[in-house]
């Protein structure tokens, strides 16, 4: 026997109405749809489920018998099934996981970090690094919730993206460095010498293309796989380093060292967050997301009060 949903709807309507008419109009059905979908499910139980007198309709055991089942069973449905579970930040211990660059541990991952701790502050935040292949699979997996950042491997079939904010390259030099002014000239970047961060990322890689293209070269006396030794290294001494708009903005806080433009425009580059579409619906993904976006998006816009701010 296969009975369908509605006409178990249909069943409870009547029962709690004693009208056919009046069941209608609550399911938004027509009277003679109604009529014929009472006609199928008493066809389908075998039973007349209700009897007219004096112009009510009347259940018979059979309804009687089945009609608390039958609650039962659409409130599981509408509760658990059909309704997507709400997400309560204030009371989740759930764990986030994203997947971040070197770079993006330092845009990203403060702000996101207190964000959490007032708004979800049971909740844990996990940060990991990883390869787009592996990454791949693990937002697949559901081993990585979201991947923030510039990430221009990422095959997009089966995952969605959502672009936040754009950012070029400046320069980074001591705050009394003899570089002077908002840019720094082709010459003074040529004859400098340089500190080169080789942290994995994409947008160190692209520079290195538009430098070749122009057939320009730089003298790198230093090169180091991580970003945090660099303000300490740049305030003191006259090296010269390429870094992301925002992890340069992030240093020069500091006052010991400042940010100029590059001599050579690059063009601006998106960071995006990315997800796997079995999670777009997710109650849980839904409000992270829109974390991100509520602290991210357009953040360029921001912070454009100083030359080596513009984009």
């Amino acid at each position: 026997m296969r009975t369908d949903l509605n006409l178990l709807r249909l069943l409870v309507a009547v029962y709690d109405t004693g009208s056919v008419t009046a069941a209608a109009g609550q399911l938004k059905m027509s009277q003679p749809a109604a009529s014929a979908a009472l006609a199928r499910l008493r066809e389908s139980l075998g039973d007349p489920l209700f009897v007219r007198q004096a112009g009510q309709m009347l259940p018979t055991p059979r309804a009687q018998h089945i009609i608390g089942k039958t609650r039962e069973v659409i409130g599981l449905i509408d509760a658990d099934i059909l309704r997507s579970p709400a997400f309560d930040p204030a009371r989740s211990r759930d764990e986030f996981v994203v997947c971040l660059s070197a770079v993006g541990e330092i845009v990203f991952l403060p702000a996101l970090f207190n964000f959490l701790r007032q708004a979800a502050p049971q909740a844990r935040l996990r940060s990991v690094s990883l390869p787009p292949q592996q990454l791949e699979e693990a937002l697949n997996r559901g081993e990585v919730d979201l991947a923030l950042g510039y990430f221009p491997d990422i095959k997009q079939g089966n995952m969605f993206q959502q672009r936040l904010f754009s950012h070029g390259l400046v320069c980074m030099v001591r705050a009394g460095h003899s570089i002077k002014g908002p840019r720094m000239t082709l010459k003074q970047f040529t004859t400098a010498e340089h500190a080169f961060v080789q942290d994995g990322g994409r947008s160190q890689e692209m520079f290195e293309a538009e430098l070749a293209a122009r057939n320009i070269s730089r003298n790198i006396v230093l090169r180091t796989s991580h970003y945090m030794s660099i303000p300490t290294i740049i305030a003191d001494s006259d090296l010269v380093v390429v870094l992301p708009r925002p992890v340069g903005n992030a240093f020069a806080d500091s006052k010991k060292v400042r940010v100029v433009q590059t001599p050579v425009d690059i063009p601006a580059y998106d960071l995006k967050q990315h997800w796997h579409r079995r999670y777009h619906e997710d109650a849980r993904l839904i409000w992270l997301r829109s974390v991100v976006n509520q602290l991210f998006a357009d953040k360029d816009a921001i912070s454009a009060n100083t030359a080596a701010r513009e984009s």
